[in-house]
């Protein structure tokens, strides 16, 4: 690698992360390379699926990317899309935004929406009020206390927890609002709904998060003259005492830069620490106490027409979210998804298959049993980041006690759940530090 002094990086990990942190350090004229290893691939973000990808308006770094990605390419055609919820008595329910300024918005939103009874809904208002008018504050003890538990604290029934709470925590953070650490619950909550009312608004991108986030990447990195180089032998840091001294490609290739970046998974980045660097610093000893929640994929494609993408949260288990694109004339793809439900990884294919029909048919009864004509089961090791109550504290800053070492992916701390947002603001935070940007 040649540059001027301090402009040389090299990145471990060609995931969403390592390749938005090269882009940003490239554009801003550093010389990158990035390392790749076939065991560092993450598919928690970007599943193996023709899965779609919905943003929110609160989302602005995976927005700012599409824009900049997107200035010499043909504009995709992306849709605004209802979140809707579907009630154990098959009513689906629309969540509806209301263009008002903040706090009118919430209280308009939460007036009109038909999901929670008057009783939940009118509770929730006034905790809201409460809050907001400084009468009740926040507990500072959120992060040591379980969602579920706390929803119901604050006057909220069991049914509301069951039919609205948790699909929608399902979603945003994907872990189940029984295990969910209240503080995250509520932060995910106010950062969608609280603020602008343009923060809800949701939006499905035309493409899924290769076509849109990973091939224009490579492709843009590539035209920039930045090597992607997949590795056969498993790299390996050099440390010398509390900087990183290069890269063992193979036995005879080390590679040096000024800056080392690492954008692999937690476990795949505790692998290659020595023992000592383990011991000695607290930054990476938490790594190791981070969980991720398994979850399961099933999707169906069918012979059917529909007019518009659809996203609805049920209620109903064993699947919280269903995902409705069309795909051609009369072709539509439909994701069933679970996160967090251990009975699950029990079962074959087949037994998902079968019971993936049977909850779509029941969720959209228009579509008849002889209208699937496949499916396909992925079974996610990392569906999610465990956000458990004290697991905010285990996730770590971009910035290592390595001198040399910064770290990045959706599972560090960036103050989302481990989602694509969170892998593009902790690759943007990375390149700023090592631009000088932040302290």
């Amino acid at each position: 690698m040649t540059a001027g002094p301090g402009h040389t990086v090299l990145i471990l990990g060609a995931g969403l992360a390592g390749l938005a942190a090269a882009y940003h350090l490239r554009t801003r004229g550093y010389a990158v390379t990035v390392l790749d290893h076939r065991t560092w691939h993450d598919t928690t973000l970007l599943p193996p699926l023709s899965a779609p990808v919905d943003l929110l308006g609160c989302h602005r770094e995976s927005r700012a990317l599409l824009r900049a990605l997107e200035r010499s390419s043909a504009a995709h055609t992306d849709l605004d899309i209802p979140l809707e919820f579907q009630l154990p008595d098959g009513r689906i329910v629309p969540y509806r935004r209301v263009a008002l300024p903040a706090p009118l918005h919430w209280v308009a939103g939460l007036l009109r929406f038909g999901g929670l009874s008057g009783r939940d809904r009118w509770t929730l208002f006034s905790h809201l009020e409460q809050v907001w008018e400084g009468a009740r504050l926040t507990p500072s003890d959120l992060d040591s206390r379980v969602a579920d538990d706390w929803l119901i604290s604050i006057g909220q029934s069991r049914q509301a927890c069951d039919e609205i709470w948790a699909p929608l925590a399902h979603w945003l953070t994907g872990n189940p609002l029984t295990t969910l650490s209240a503080a995250q619950l509520v932060h995910a909550l106010s950062s969608v709904f609280l603020e602008r009312a343009a923060h809800a608004r949701l939006i499905r991108l035309n493409g899924t998060g290769h076509d849109r986030f990973l091939a224009p990447l490579t492709q843009t990195l590539q035209q920039l003259g930045t090597t992607v180089a997949l590795q056969t032998d498993l790299p390996r840091l050099r440390f010398q005492d509390t900087d990183v001294t290069g890269v063992e490609t193979t036995r005879d290739t080390v590679l040096h830069a000024d800056w080392y970046l690492s954008a692999l998974p937690h476990r795949q980045l505790m692998a290659l620490l020595p023992e000592r660097l383990l011991t000695r610093f607290a930054y990476f000893s938490q790594i190791g106490e981070l969980e991720d929640v398994a979850g399961v994929t099933v999707q169906l494609t069918c012979r059917w027409q529909t007019p518009a993408p659809r996203l609805i949260l049920r209620s109903r288990p064993p699947f919280a979210q269903l995902s409705v694109t069309p795909t051609g004339p009369d072709t539509t793809h439909v994701l069933l998804t679970a996160i967090g439900n251990p009975s699950l990884q029990e079962l074959t294919d087949a037994e998902l298959s079968t019971m993936s029909g049977a909850e779509l048919r029941a969720s959209l009864p228009d579509i008849s049993e002889d209208a699937i004509e496949s499916t396909a089961v992925v079974r996610h090791d990392r569906g999610a980041l465990s956000l458990r109550p004290g697991a905010a504290a285990l996730r770590p800053i971009q910035r290592s006690p390595i001198r040399n070492l910064l770290v990045a992916g959706a599972w560090t701390d960036t103050g989302w759940p481990a989602n694509i947002e969170s892998a593009l603001v902790s690759a943007n935070r990375c390149a700023d530090l090592v631009c000088g940007k932040t302290a």
